[in-house]
Order: structure tokens, then C-alpha cells, then sequence
């Protein structure tokens, strides 16, 4: 979902700039070629991780369901968990015109983010919440769980209406968090056998995990080099424009999506339902995996290098001082993040998301200014 935009936000995000494209001669082009290519294959690996931690969760669901427990449910939360990270550090691939949130430009298919990654979350619109018992798609007998159902309703009429997704799955995993100091409560009876609603319930989970599977299998095999295939698109554009859009993704990620929409909002209405991993409370981790994401894409793996290897050194040296001081911030975040958010303006837990919310928005800039110096178009955007 997408809320109200802070001020700060607009004025630091909604951004672009546009500089001619024009590819540097010499060692120079070749440098840009080479980061552009490194940029594939990061993008595949990343994503196949993803696809493996998803194999992981299937695997724990189905245990659970199986034989339902607190042993196996609190396995299937780890198992969530674990592959929630594994999406996370791909998130930096967003927002540059990619097969993950943008148009396939051979098939005209809409990328699956919105399937994948939706927030928040009407809780109430798909399964039981404190003083309803009775709401949601999950109890209402007269709409059939299948396939076909979950896809149809999801953000039909509200994008917060969300039947699909990371956190449609993690909701039914812990159920509504009602406390600013832990996770929610869901009980492991609520997936037994013999009733009919638990019945829906079980099928639900079992569909949800399923279909985000082949959301994410889909777009790691977008960046899988074979005839069709968005790579083939990416690698086939001037090494400029791809440069230029590879870049827009961790400079909209850092500055939009985790500086305003994950740290800026949550901290000016103090809302836990603004927090993104709210059930969970693995918000905090979802911000340091973000991070992580934008290491991944500017400085690469340690096999291959990233976009900063493109770039001017002394540019490049800003982007990378800014981007260990985030780094750093990010892993000083204690959860539970809710606790964070409804503290006192002084509380230093407060204070370091701040710091770390600016220093992600220095990092946009920097990377906006690195951009114009290789004369690449750089898109600072979001929203949608």
C-alpha cells in the first residue's frame, strides 16, 4: 500500500534527473559494459535465492499442516523468515524498469510485485481479527479458496485488501500483533483438521505460499539468459540507458522506499500498521536487508562487481562511505520496531532510525550526482 507521502519525501524522491546519455570511450565504455552484465547475474543469483528460501518455507508449510503444532508452526515462521531476507536483498532491483514491477516489454505481462510484496495489510478482509471472529474471505463459506479467488480479490478494490504475498502468508502465520512488545499469537489450532473455516484456513496457506512461489520463480527466470526473457531486453539496451536504470533502482529503494515509506512514515504517525513486517515484528530486518540490497547491486558479491565499479572513483567513494554508514545504522535497529515508533521524540532508538532515514536520502543523492557525472539517466521516483 501507499500512504500518505511525508514532505521530506516528495521534496527528496519524486525526483528526476534527466542527463544525456552519451557512453565514455575507451577503457571507460568497457567498464560500463562490463558493470551492466554484472548487474545480470547478480539479479539472477539474487532472485534464485529468493526462489530457494521459498522452497524452504513450502517445505516447513507443509509439515506444519500435516501435523500442526507449536513446534511445526514455529518452524514455518522461522522457514518465513529465513526467505523473507532472501527477498529482501533483491529489492534494489526494483524500480528500473525490471520484469519484477514493470511491463514485460515483449509479452506486455505486468511485473508481480504487487502480488509479492503488498502492505500493509486489512487484516479483517481475510481472516478473523480481535472482536470479529467471523470476517474475512477465510470465514465466508460462500466464496470458494482456490487459485482463481485469492488472485481475483487481491487489491480488488483497495490495496490494502491483500489475499497473495510475503505478508498475506506471514498474517496467517502469526495472526493480528496486538502488543508493542512481540510478534502476533496465532495458536497452531487454529490449522487443525475437522472444521470447516480451519479447513479454508489451511487451504489458504497452502495456495498463498504456493502462488508467491511462482510469482518469484517468474521473475528469477527473467533474468535467466534464454530466448524471451527480460535479461535479453536489459543486455540489449545501450550500456548507458541500462546503466542509467540500474542505477534508479537502489537510489529510489534507498531514498522513497526505505527512507520515506518504511522509516519516514511509520515515525511520524507512530502506527503499527504502517510498520511493514508488523505480525512478524521482522521489520527491523526488512530494513537491514533493503540495505543489504543496495550493497549487493552497487558493490557486488566478492565474484562479481556491482555499479560502483562503473562509476567515477571519487563519486564512487561517497556512494560507498554513505552506504557503510547506513549499513551500519541499519543493524543497530532493536526490535520490535512498533516499540520504536511510538517512543518519545528523544528516545535514541528514535534518533537512529532518523539518522539512518538521512543517510539513505544522502545516498540517493549521491548517486543522483554520480549519474549525472557519467552522463546517465538517473530516476528517482515511486509511488503506484
Amino acid at each position: 500500500m501507499r500512504v500518505a507521502r511525508l514532505a521530506l519525501s516528495l521534496a527528496a524522491c519524486a525526483v528526476t534527473c534527466s542527463y544525456a546519455a552519451a557512453a565514455t570511450p575507451g577503457r571507460a565504455n568497457e567498464a560500463v559494459a562490463s558493470a551492466v552484465r554484472g548487474h545480470a547475474q547478480l539479479a539472477q543469483r539474487a532472485y534464485r535465492d529468493a526462489v530457494a528460501g521459498l522452497h524452504e518455507l513450502e517445505a516447513e508449510v507443509q509439515e506444519f499442516l500435516a501435523e500442526p503444532s507449536r513446534t511445526s508452526l514455529e518452524a514455518a515462521r522461522a522457514a518465513w523468515i529465513q526467505c523473507r531476507d532472501a527477498y529482501g536483498r533483491t529489492e534494489a532491483f526494483r524500480f528500473s524498469g525490471g520484469p519484477i514491477d514493470d511491463i514485460h516489454p515483449l509479452t506486455g505481462v505486468q511485473g508481480p510485485e504487487g502480488r509479492i510484496n503488498a502492505w500493509p495489510i486489512d487484516e479483517a478482509y481475510l481472516d478473523y481479527v480481535a472482536g470479529e471472529p467471523k470476517s474475512g474471505l477465510i470465514s465466508d463459506r460462500k466464496v470458494p479458496i482456490a487459485e482463481s479467488t485469492l488472485v481475483s480479490r487481491n487489491a480488488s478494490a483497495d490495496e490494502t485488501q491483500v489475499t497473495l504475498g510475503y505478508h498475506a502468508i506471514e498474517f496467517l502465520l502469526w495472526g493480528q500483533d496486538r502488543s508493542r512488545d512481540g510478534p502476533g499469537n496465532r495458536p497452531y489450532s487454529d490449522y487443525l483438521r475437522g472444521d470447516p473455516v480451519r479447513d479454508r484456513r489451511r487451504e489458504c496457506l497452502r495456495l498463498q505460499v504456493q502462488l508467491l512461489l511462482r510469482d518469484v520463480t517468474y521473475v528469477a527466470d527473467q533474468w535467466t539468459p534464454a530466448a524471451g526473457r527480460y535479461v535479453n531486453v536489459f543486455l540489449g539496451l545501450p550500456s548507458a540507458e541500462a546503466l542509467g536504470r540500474a542505477l534508479s533502482g537502489p537510489a529510489t529503494l534507498a531514498a522513497f522506499e526505505l527512507a520515506s515509506e518504511r522509516i519516514g512514515i511509520p515515525l511520524s504517525t507512530g502506527m503499527q500498521e504502517h510498520e511493514q513486517s508488523c505480525f512478524s515484528d521482522n521489520t527491523h530486518r526488512d530494513i537491514a536487508s533493503g540495505v543489504e540490497s543496495l550493497a549487493l547491486v552497487l558493490e557486488g558479491d566478492g565474484s562479481t562487481t556491482g555499479l560502483l565499479s562503473a562509476l567515477n572513483d571519487a563519486y564512487a567513494t561517497e556512494i560507498r562511505d554513505r552506504l557503510a554508514r547506513a549499513l551500519q545504522l541499519a543493524y543497530t535497529i532493536a526490535p520490535p520496531f512498533d516499540a520504536i515508533i511510538t517512543s518519545s521524540e528523544d528516545d535514541p532508538r528514535r534518533r537512529a532510525l532518523q539518522a539512518l532515514s538521512g543517510e539513505l536520502l544522502g545516498l540517493a543523492g549521491a548517486i543522483q550526482r554520480a549519474g549525472e557525472a557519467a552522463r546517465v539517466k538517473v530516476v528517482v521516483g515511486g509511488g503506484g
